[in-house]
């Protein structure tokens, strides 16, 4: 056995709008497709969220056709699930990984005559099973995945099985995310999976030796800037992870109260900055806290920006506020790691209590918005959206006040669409099944 297992390339994102940190996305992900053609190895896994967007552009479907077309070349079978952020719309009939499958350059497993794992594959003596994003269904699936690979595989036994899921694992993030499974839920999994491929957070986690998740392959957010990044490199020997080469991140936290002016503030800033060494490019995010002794007015962002990009040659350079007497202050805010979900969250409340409607149901609102913005992020349609803003702003200006001594209200839930677990079929597995779900990798033969 010899595989390359990685997830969220997220190609495609345009971070900070730059289109140097495109490229980067691309070049991480070539540049994880050349280790694995170096090292001869057997298959490739991408456990969801290839694309960073349900819907692509040209250059982002390009940058994917190149890449894979390496591994088309070097006979190298790439086998994926579908992530959230890879679903197609309904009214598309069709999403681009699909498409990326009609080229002949990868293969996605999906149900199949019915069944959750009939869409197997099988590379030698190895079974691969996968079930794309699945979200809170995905628990309640786990007894009938068990029982369907058991099924599988006691028709022709494999020598190893592989279960491919875009799913995370509870308590391995510090904020949880729809899809969550509890490791109890998966262990039902142990000893019918050999080993269990995940995508889905972006930090990587391995549990008791079969439960791998890569974590993205580049950096998607300042909260991993101190991450190690990479892919597994699976063997007989054992998993390995392999780190990537990919740019620096730098996390710049800053006490500000013992500077008197904006120049020795700066000065300070460019001092610390100089004690994490040279890097070509780099992206640095610079966190001021404590209390300005001066006026914040005096102190010109654009200024400090110039001089930090012109000292460090910086790819970007982002400058944000912790201050005590700023009234936008974040209390619960750590310099080392961001709650993004945390961040935003007590941003949504701060401007409800401005707002002389929403003000006495501030935590209602803040909850609801919340996940708007979460479904708006997977992709929800404008008109979805712009209902459930209208519901939520009618439901928060009718319900009656908070009570001022509890801290947080009842968090309204919106659930994000999830992907149809289809009927559990009457018939049993039979050899018939098991030879229509086991699929091609002859790479000359049309879709």
């Amino acid at each position: 056995m010899n595989f390359i297992h990685m997830a969220d390339m997220h190609l495609g994102y345009r971070q900070y709008d730059l289109e140097q940190r495109f490229i980067d996305f691309g070049q991480t992900f070539k540049q994880a497709v050349e280790y694995a053609i170096a090292n001869k190895v057997e298959f490739v896994l991408i456990t969801g969220d290839l694309f960073d967007k349900r819907s692509i552009n040209a250059p982002t479907f390009i940058q994917a056709n190149h890449v894979l077309s390496l591994l088309k070349q070097a006979g190298i079978p790439c086998i994926a699930i579908e992530g959230n952020h890879d679903r197609r719309f309904l009214k598309d009939g069709m999403s681009w990984l699909e498409s990326l499958e009609w080229e002949g350059l990868l293969k996605v497993i999906k149900n199949y005559d019915g069944n959750l794992m009939g869409g197997f594959v099988d590379v030698g003596k190895t079974r691969i099973f996968g079930l794309g994003f699945s979200g809170s269904m995905t628990s309640a699936a786990i007894p009938r995945i068990k029982e369907e690979i058991t099924a599988i595989n006691a028709q022709s036994p494999p020598e190893k099985t592989i279960l491919m899921l875009h799913a995370g694992v509870q308590g391995k993030m510090k904020y949880g995310i729809a899809g969550d499974v509890t490791y109890e839920d998966l262990c039902q999994l142990k000893g019918t999976v050999d080993y269990l491929a995940l995508g889905h957070y972006h930090s990587r986690y391995e549990i008791d030796d079969w439960v791998f998740n890569p974590g993205a392959p580049d950096t998607c957010s300042i909260t991993e800037a101190s991450e190690l990044k990479g892919i597994y490199h699976v063997t007989d020997r054992g998993t390995k992870f392999v780190p990537l080469n990919i740019r620096k991140f730098i996390v710049l936290p800053i006490k500000v109260d013992e500077y008197k002016d904006p120049d020795t503030l700066i000065d300070a800033i460019l001092e610390k900055l100089s004690r994490y060494g040279k890097w070509e490019t780099p992206v640095i995010n610079v966190i001021m806290k404590g209390t300005l002794s001066f006026d914040r007015s005096h102190l010109n962002i654009d200024t400090v920006i110039e001089t930090i990009k012109k000292q460090s040659n910086a790819l970007y350079v982002d400058v944000r506020f912790d201050l005590m007497n700023d009234e936008f202050r974040i209390a619960y805010l750590e310099s080392d790691a961001f709650d993004r979900a945390s961040i935003e969250r007590e941003v949504f409340r701060r401007l409800a209590r401005a707002d002389s409607v929403l003000s006495g149901n501030s935590d209602l609102f803040a909850a609801s918005l919340a996940d708007v913005k979460n479904l708006a992020v997977k992709g929800a349609d404008e008109k979805t959206l712009d209902e459930m803003v209208r519901k939520i702003h009618a439901e928060v200006k009718n319900a009656p006040p908070e009570p001022q001594d509890v801290p947080l209200a009842a968090e309204v839930i919106v659930k994000q669409p999830e992907q149809e677990i289809p009927a559990k079929p009457a018939r049993k597995h039979g050899k018939k099944a098991q030879k229509a779900g086991q699929r091609s990798l002859d790479w000359s033969e049309g879709q």
